[in-house]
């Protein structure tokens, strides 16, 4: 299965795949549960939860919100014990200034924070929901204290059972094939050849990698990444038009 890792994922990815690996592995021959230290991306979680789940064998994906991407795993947790991932609020406490989410996330990173642990952020009327693995929760109920020059504070959230969702909007585009070019062009609307040119500069990356084959055909639930145009799933093929193009359903986050 290593073979098979190294061919897969690309030199960032194939890193955190291959130390998931060895979790899984020990996990497997130990017969243990094991949760990984970080948060994955979907082309990681994914990958784990296709090939290494059996009837045997548990492999479980966790992110806090609904449609979460960034995600926890756990191996081997038959007990369903929780895993170590934390909720935290943080909420801006001026009314002159207003955080967006690359505000929060840029303030909590500033802290030295790595990414990978942190999860998805959902961003709401000048509050942040930020899912967090437990190792760095007392540092940051310690240290953040404002976010860039706005004040803030932070709290734990403990009841976890009434939670903010993650936003979209949903639309439904004609293309004539699934490629990410005529996608790409479709919901960028660039001409075919400045989206085959986007392409090729690195800008679109389907579940967090960089992309390069432009005749690539997206599958369900995948995440596109435009840069400079926004984030995408790829939803369902609901039918065709008379002229024979996809009916394909394109959430976008809002």
């Amino acid at each position: 299965m290593k073979e098979i890792i190294n061919k897969y994922f690309l030199e960032e990815d194939k890193i955190q795949a291959l130390n998931l690996y060895e979790k899984y592995m020990l996990a497997k021959n130990k017969d243990i549960t094991i949760f990984s230290n970080c948060f994955y991306s979907p082309k990681i979680w994914k990958w784990f939860k296709k090939n290494c789940e059996s009837s045997d064998f548990k492999v479980t994906c966790e992110g806090i919100f609904k449609d979460s991407e960034r995600k926890m795993i756990s191996f081997n947790n038959v007990y369903e014990t929780s895993f170590p991932i934390r909720l935290l609020k943080v909420e801006g406490k001026s009314k002159f200034s207003k955080l967006e989410h690359k505000d929060f996330l840029g303030g909590i990173l500033s802290l030295g924070i790595e990414r990978n642990k942190i999860g998805d952020l959902i961003v709401e009327d000048n509050v942040c929901y930020l899912p967090i693995h437990e190792d760095i929760l007392n540092f940051l109920l310690y240290n953040v204290d404002k976010i860039g020059k706005t004040p803030c504070c932070i709290t734990e959230i403990q009841n976890k059972g009434d939670l903010p969702q993650i936003k979209f909007k949903e639309e439904v585009i004609l293309v004539s094939s699934l490629r990410i070019d005529g996608i790409v062009s479709k919901i960028s609307k660039l001409s075919r050849a400045k989206a085959q040119m986007v392409i090729d500069q690195g800008q679109v990356l389907i579940d967090y990698t960089k992309i390069k084959d432009k005749s690539y055909e997206v599958k369900r639930d995948e995440r596109i990444i435009i840069r400079g145009t926004g984030k995408f799933i790829v939803g369902e093929v609901i039918g065709s038009s008379k002229s024979g193009k996809y009916k394909l359903i394109i959430k976008k986050y809002t």
